[in-house]
Parts: structure tokens; C-alpha cells; sequence
């Protein structure tokens, strides 16, 4: 059998410098895990979008446990649409599939949908980070801490260039299946064509992605991976400067990595090894990351957001409206979920935390009280199942607070 060859070639560059250093590279050979190349590869820096890459790799162990598929489709919570570009816009209370989300965070790199894909196999964002963090670390990705699902900066959340090279290789080697997706340079969705401005990757002939970031707590960064007959290399760079200083760095670095890649191919055939070189598997536990250790809080929160898709889909946003002209009355106990001047935000935020809460027997209503509308979620029993209901919510980051049936109804 032919050998494939992996290199990984990582960097950074001190952003306070004029002239570009790179400071830390990596060269790797995949069957052997020999290292051709590396200079301070542990340097610890942001990620910046570079960490959907894990939340990619968390999302397409899901797929393949079964838990989610690529046609669910998933609701987009509060805390979600309000995350900032690059995003696609979502709404709260809209539904994008799984494979929607997963290509816009490739080819456009969209932090709400991250936030969507996070919440959709954890209670919250900032569990989802540590669920990532866990994950890091049986890869032995010593350096890396997560603090959240699209890689928007944060206090604490750092990796290495060796570190996202493992991540790079797990990737490939873990889910074959899925990686040709990083190979993708458009993406529709609700109506609008998003391009991939990730040069390498359309214009290096041989690429074959992967991800491209920036913020400015560390600068430009991009992982780039291309094959060449049997050939393959990986290249990281984090924290140059411009985008066209980056991309042209990377071009060069992966001109060189073949041919590196080469010498190293004959060294290990001949078995004249150079002293220089060093496994990569040393530094990296490349098994595949076994779920099932988290599959207990994944599987019970991938359940509620598909049930509340689905019942989403069923409603087909359908609420029911109450206002002070209609003799429209719910009996129970209900919950409020805010207050509006605007009507149809009302509506939204009720069929959102219904979508959240994915109970059939529920409605959500836009009370009209006075100059406001109340959103509302009415119909509870008795009062335990409005407070769990709440609290629930509340943990959903959508505020709200408990009504007793004569406020419910209307009665004052």
C-alpha cells in the first residue's frame, strides 16, 4: 500500500511585528507521525474561527452515532440570533438544518449557526465549550481550552499550531466520510449565495479545504490541507497580518511541504531516519474521541431540539393571538416571556419559547394589555409545571416569570 503522506506545517506571528516571524511550524508524515519541520509549536494563541473545527468534529461524531441527521432541522434560540458577523441573520424561533448550519460555518464561517449546532447537543453554549474543551483533551490537545462554539474571543480560549494540527488530522482520519465537505465554495440558503473568501482553497491547485479565522486579539488565521498524487499536507497558520500576507505565506509553505514531504517519504523507505525528526503521535492520541461519554446530557438535548423542530414544522408558526376585543380565554397558569410594543416581535418570542419547551399542549399568545403585547405561554395545569417550565427556559437564556390563571385569563 502506497503511503499518504500528512504534512502539517503551523505558525504565528507576534502581532505587534512589522515584518512577518514565523515562529512555529510543523511537518508530519501520517502513518509514521514523523515530524519534518517544528519550531515552538506549543505557542499558546487564539483560535479564533478556527475553533468551529471542533464543534465540526463534535457535530460529525453526532451524525454518525445517529443522533443527529443532516436533514434535522434545528431551532434558532435567542441567545443564538444574537450573535454577531459573520453570521447568516437567523431568527429566533427559525429552524436551519443540520446540513445547513454545518456548510455555513465552512463556507461562511456564520457564528450563529455554530451557536445553533452547540445547543443542539448541549444545555447551553458554555457547556457545549466544555464538552469541546473534554474533547481536546482525550486528543491530547494539551494546550487548547474552548470557551465557546464559533470562536468569537474570550478571555482564556487558546490553542497551539500543533494542537490544531492534530485536530486537522483527527478530523481526516476519524470521519472520512464528512471531511470532503470542507472542499465546498458556495452555499445557498433563504435565498442568498454565499461564496467561500478562503483563497487557498479556491485558488491552490491540489486543495482540499478547511477553515479559515480571524480576530484581533491574534490576526489571520487559516488551516489549509491538499493533496498531490499521494501526498498530503496540512498547513496552520496563525496570526499574520493581512489575509493576502497569510494566504501567500500558506502558498509558499505548502510549495515547500511537498517537497519536504518527499524527502521524508524516501527517508522512511530506506530507513535513514534523521535525528531531527519527531512523531507527531507522540504528542497526539489520534483514537478516535468515544461519545458515549458524554452521550447521556448529547442525547437528551439532541432529543428536545428535534422535538421542538418538529413541532415548530407542525405549528407551522401558528399563535394564536389574544387582544383586548376577543373573548379568546386559555384556562391554567401561564408564563411570560416579555413584552412588546410590536405585535409581530410578540408573536416571535412566545413561538420561540414554545419551540424551546416542545410541548403539545401548550399555546403561545401575544396578549395585547394596554399599549403592550405580552408574549405568553399559557395552559400549564398547575403551578409546577409553569415554574419547570420557566426554569427550563431561563436556562435557555429566554427570560420569563410565572403568571397564576385570573392574570393568565385576563382577569386584571
Amino acid at each position: 500500500m502506497k503511503k499518504i503522506i500528512f504534512g502539517v506545517i503551523c505558525l504565528f506571528l507576534w502581532g505587534n511585528q512589522v515584518e512577518a516571524q514565523p515562529s512555529s511550524i510543523l511537518v508530519a508524515e501520517a502513518e509514521s507521525g514523523y515530524l519534518l519541520i517544528k519550531e515552538n509549536s506549543s505557542e499558546e494563541l487564539p483560535p479564533a474561527s478556527l475553533t468551529k473545527v471542533m464543534t465540526l468534529y463534535l457535530t460529525f461524531g453526532a451524525l454518525e452515532k445517529g443522533w443527529l441527521k443532516l436533514e434535522d432541522k434545528l431551532p434558532v434560540s435567542v441567545h443564538a440570533a444574537s450573535q454577531p458577523r459573520t453570521n447568516l441573520n437567523l431568527q429566533t424561533g427559525q429552524t436551519i438544518t443540520v446540513r445547513d448550519a454545518i456548510l455555513s460555518l465552512i463556507v461562511h464561517s456564520a457564528n450563529d449557526a455554530a451557536v445553533v449546532l452547540a445547543e443542539s447537543m448541549a444545555p447551553t453554549e458554555k457547556d457545549f465549550a466544555n464538552l469541546m474543551t473534554q474533547t481536546a483533551g482525550i486528543l491530547n490537545m494539551n494546550h487548547t481550552v474552548f470557551k465557546n462554539a464559533s470562536g468569537l474571543h474570550e478571555e482564556g480560549q487558546k490553542t497551539t499550531a500543533q494542537d490544531m494540527a492534530i485536530l486537522t488530522l483527527a478530523i481526516i482520519k476519524h470521519f472520512p466520510q464528512y471531511y470532503p465537505l470542507f472542499a465546498t465554495t458556495t452555499f445557498d440558503f433563504d435565498g442568498r449565495t454565499y461564496q467561500s473568501h478562503n483563497r487557498v482553497l479556491n485558488e491552490y491547485e491540489g486543495a482540499e479545504g478547511l477553515k479559515t479565522g480571524y480576530v484581533s486579539a491574534v490576526g489571520y488565521n487559516i488551516i489549509s490541507t491538499a493533496k498531490k498524487d499521494n501526498v498530503r499536507l496540512v498547513g496552520v497558520i496563525l496570526g499574520e497580518e493581512t489575509p493576502k500576507e497569510r494566504d501567500k505565506l500558506m502558498t509558499n509553505l505548502l510549495d515547500s511541504g511537498f517537497k519536504k514531504a518527499e524527502l521524508q517519504k524516501e527517508a522512511v523507505a530506506t530507513g535513514k531516519l534523521n535525528a531531527a525528526f519527531d512523531p507527531l503521535h507522540r504528542h497526539a492520541f489520534l483514537q478516535k474521541v468515544n461519545l458515549d461519554l458524554f452521550s447521556a446530557g448529547m442525547k437528551r438535548q439532541i432529543g428536545q431540539a428535534k422535538s421542538a423542530a418538529k413541532i415548530l414544522e407542525e405549528r407551522n408558526f401558528v399563535v394564536q393571538i389574544q387582544t383586548q376585543n376577543t373573548n379568546f380565554i386559555e384556562e391554567g397558569w401561564a408564563v411570560q416571556v416579555g413584552a412588546f410594543h410590536d405585535k409581530e416581535k410578540a408573536q416571535k418570542m412566545a413561538t420561540h419559547a414554545l419551540v424551546l419547551l416542545g410541548e403539545n399542549s401548550i399555546h403561545a399568545i401575544a396578549d395585547k394589555k394596554e399599549n403592550l403585547f405580552k408574549a405568553k405561554l399559557t395552559g400549564f395545569s398547575d403551578k409546577k409545571l409553569a415554574f419547570n417550565a420557566c426554569q427550563f427556559l431561563k436556562s435557555q437564556a429566554c427570560s420569563c416569570f410565572v403568571l397564576p390563571p385570573q392574570i393568565a385569563q385576563g382577569d386584571q
